[in-house]
């Protein structure tokens, strides 16, 4: 499908010698004399890009400018200015426009730009359907207390720029916060890098973060960007950052203080605009007290910090995310966990966290296809026995707390079948709805 691009110009003879011309090149083109015309136009229809003209009657062209970039589904714009609104211009590029031409352009020029233009717009396309796809394979499954707060304390966060620091355990999650904390940024659709600190040789960090240009060292045949660079405009995420040896913590502090980096082998400086996000499995606090983490870096780290819970203090997850393990990893729904080894599952400490339990649905799903797996058959599990699941019984609880933890994961397991239909759910349960509906909110299902 041709790009659509729509012209906006109080000149007829510019619309139509500039509609002629992009024409010709393939293009489907719509032009509007007005601010307020484009702009209806633009809620009619998709344009893929907006040629703008600053100097319009009525509404100007920057307030144009600003209502398409606020929009639920923004275009890319190519402003067009004359000499005397050059400084205008520039301000259009820091409200978004992707460039700006100077009047009277050439055929050649406009043609080059628009391209160029069609382009980028091409690129954040593409970057919004990953986004999305992301989003859609990143679900923060979970509503035990523990899991809501964790969801606001990200909401709270994900639209600024503060650098933020994830603790927790192995297998908790940690780069799920970080997902998160990306997709729910206005930074979403922008680059997102990863680095896993101790998998970067220390001779080779300062050339893999600020990068290189050829000739710099021995073995640099090209030109390397550098993961900073990868990340302008987006953000960067470190993980295992408590592995990082002290001397590359250094170079990672003074970037972080001053946004700017030094490639290897470049005079020039460059400055960047990236959001960081660190991720540990260790106590940063304590590597400082021992000297084997620098307290500076650690402060400049930890704007914001967020402690990923383990799943032993989540245990009314359990079910869900069983369930959505067990939709992955076997689709058609044939294979099921009975109610006593959901309920067993529900007591057990799972050491490795949402890992564990991720693998351990997984196993089941290959050993037992189309089977609804009993309590024997996973207490039968080697993970589960290397894990201390039978040893859980020294943990004792009352008999109360138990038959609510029982009652809790069955109606869970329940209302996942039914995809959260109450009416539904309770006629597979066999109960009454009213008395289920009571039921889900005292035990905090809801």
């Amino acid at each position: 499908m041709p790009a659509r691009i729509l012209i906006v110009d109080d000149e007829p003879n510019i619309t139509l010698s500039f509609s002629s011309l992009l024409k010709d090149e393939g293009w489907g083109c719509t032009t509007a004399g007005s601010a307020e015309e484009a702009l209806a136009l633009f809620e009619r229809g998709m344009y893929d890009l907006v040629l703008l003209d600053l100097q319009l009657p009525g509404k100007p062209g920057l307030e144009c400018l600003r209502e398409i970039k606020a929009s639920a589904e923004p275009s890319e714009v190519l402003v067009i200015s004359g000499q005397a609104d050059i400084p205008m211009a520039l301000d259009a590029v820091r409200l978004g426009a992707v460039d700006f031409l100077e009047k009277p352009v050439a055929p050649e020029k406009l043609i080059a730009s628009v391209r160029a233009a069609l382009l980028v717009a091409d690129s954040n396309r593409q970057r919004s359907l990953a986004a999305d796809d992301l989003d859609a394979q990143s679900p923060m499954i979970g509503e035990s207390s523990a899991m809501k707060k964790l969801r606001k304390m990200i909401s709270q966060v994900a639209g600024s720029d503060a650098t933020v620091l994830v603790t927790g355990p192995n297998g908790t999650g940690k780069e799920l916060v970080a997902t998160r904390l990306v997709l729910e940024s206005n930074r979403r659709t922008k680059p997102f890098i990863k680095i896993n600190c101790p998998g970067i040789p220390e001779t080779l960090f300062e050339s893999e973060l600020f990068g290189h240009k050829r000739g710099a060292f021995t073995g640099a045949v090209k030109d390397h960007p550098g993961k900073f660079v990868l990340a302008d405009g987006g953000t960067l995420f470190l993980d295992e950052i408590g592995d990082l040896p002290m001397s590359c913590q250094a170079k990672l502090l003074r970037v972080l203080e001053t946004g700017e980096i030094e490639t290897l082998g470049a005079e020039e400086h460059r400055t960047v605009d990236v959001r960081v996000i660190c991720a540990t499995n260790r106590n940063l606090r304590e590597l400082v007290s021992t000297g084997n983490f620098r307290e500076d870096l650690f402060y400049r780290i930890s704007v914001f910090l967020i402690e990923v819970p383990p799943l032993s203090a989540r245990r009314d997850d359990i079910p869900l995310l069983a369930g959505t393990f067990l939709r992955r990893f076997d689709p058609g729904g044939a294979t099921r966990l009975a109610g006593d080894a959901l309920a067993w599952m529900s007591t057990q400490p799972f050491p490795g966290n949402v890992r564990q339990l991720k693998n351990l649905i997984e196993r089941v799903c290959i050993l037992y296809p189309g089977q609804t797996v009993g309590l024997s058959q996973l207490q039968a599990e080697p993970a589960m026995a290397e894990s201390g699941g039978t040893a859980r019984a020294k943990e004792q609880s009352s008999l109360s707390d138990q038959v609510t933890r029982f009652e809790r994961t069955v109606i869970a397991e329940a209302l996942s079948a039914a995809d959260g239909n109450i009416s539904e759910a309770a006629r597979a349960l066999g109960v009454d709805r009213a008395n289920l509906s009571r039921k889900i909110k005292e035990l905090g299902l809801k």
